[in-house]
């Protein structure tokens, strides 16, 4: 049967909302995320994939914050420690290799190419013509706004990673490397925690 004018109406500001909005977030998030692959399988639009790739995006950034000391080093000759590549590898910052070895990597580091599970529950709460359905409930304003909060602290805390290895020495400089890109983290984790909300008052699967 075809929607109501009312529904109609809805689905049709949605869309509205997320070609303004898509543009944007598309340059945004290529700047770090290269590769064709996804912690989702490749291409997919599956929204509780994508779900489940926030929920555990959330829960790897929280652990980062528990593990900081282990990434945030400055060593002896006030050089970065050796493992900012780690921190960078949570934080979606470094691409798998390409190849099937490149998904199963992908598919357990769930903040690389989040903006793809942010994109598959934009478009199904865009074309969601069901009351009923989770994804018509979603308030997408919020998702989105958070989405796009999301994207960058997240590409600028790893920016901070990459960038403190060519910092002059000196310990002062290299920690406010790292407390800047811990202020980024510090407010992803929130945001994510935020939008798992969302998600969970919406009545998304697996939450």
């Amino acid at each position: 049967s075809l929607p109501s004018p009312a529904s109609s109406s809805n689905v049709c500001d949605r869309r509205v909302a997320f070609l303004k909005i898509v543009g944007g977030s598309c340059l945004l998030s290529s700047s770090s995320f290269l590769q064709s692959a996804s912690a989702r399988t490749p291409g997919s639009d599956d929204v509780t994939e994508a779900v489940a790739q926030i929920r555990d995006a959330a829960l790897d950034l929280r652990q980062l914050q528990k593990d900081w000391d282990l990434y945030a080093v400055v060593t002896s000759e006030g050089r970065a420690g050796n493992n900012t590549a780690g921190a960078r590898r949570i934080l979606g910052g470094i691409a798998p290799q390409a190849g099937d070895a490149a998904i199963e990597v992908a598919k357990v580091t769930p903040l690389y190419r989040i903006d793809g599970a942010f994109t598959a529950i934009r478009k199904a709460a865009i074309d969601a013509e069901d009351k009923t359905s989770w994804e018509f409930r979603l308030d997408f304003a919020a998702f989105d706004e958070i989405a796009e909060r999301v994207l960058f602290e997240i590409q600028k805390a790893d920016g901070d990673f990459y960038g403190v290895n060519f910092a002059s020495k000196g310990t002062t400089q290299l920690s406010g490397i790292y407390n800047e890109a811990r202020a980024e983290v510090d407010k992803g984790s929130v945001d994510l925690e935020e939008m798992v909300r969302l998600l969970t008052i919406a009545g998304a699967p697996g939450l």
